[in-house]
């Protein structure tokens, strides 16, 4: 009987193991790093992987030296070249909120930063596999600072 039982336990052990031990399905928060490239308008990464539903934080270090290069990045819901377009176009509009619009195809921002100061922001990815456009929203950055979020 003691034997039975052990052999009992052991294999429901082994079984919850296989099973990834009952844990939930949630991924580990996952930490991005993001620099632009020198002077330019370009982010040195331009693509990233997260899982749906994962938290995720973006921390942009801004290293260039210009002073005319400042950077943020915004995460939209979309990859259509139509919204990066409209919300790149309506941060010329929003110096008041650090070059950041109002507008509901933004999923989270980080602040404007300036060369030499780091940022970061920490949000949930969306539960939709696909690719998500990040910009930079500061006039005239986003036509070319711009990289995917991969949800998959």
């Amino acid at each position: 009987m003691r034997y039975t039982l052990r052999f009992s336990f052991v294999v429901a052990a082994l079984v919850l193991i296989g099973c990834g031990g009952g844990s939930s399905s949630t991924p580990e928060p996952i930490e991005v790093r993001l620099t632009p490239v020198g002077n330019e308008m370009r982010y040195e990464q331009t693509e990233f992987t997260v899982s749906p539903g994962q938290t995720v934080t973006i921390i942009f270090e801004n290293t260039a030296t210009s002073e005319a290069m400042q950077h943020n990045v915004v995460v939209l819901n979309s990859n259509d070249d139509a919204v990066a377009q409209r919300v790149g176009m309506a941060g010329l509009a929003a110096a008041a909120t650090g070059y950041v619009p109002e507008d509901e195809a933004i999923l989270a921002n980080t602040e404007m930063a300036k060369p030499g100061e780091t940022t970061q922001v920490t949000f949930t990815a969306p539960t939709e596999p696909g690719t998500y456009r990040y910009i930079c929203t500061f006039p005239g950055h986003f036509t070319l600072m711009q990289g995917n979020m991969i949800v998959q």
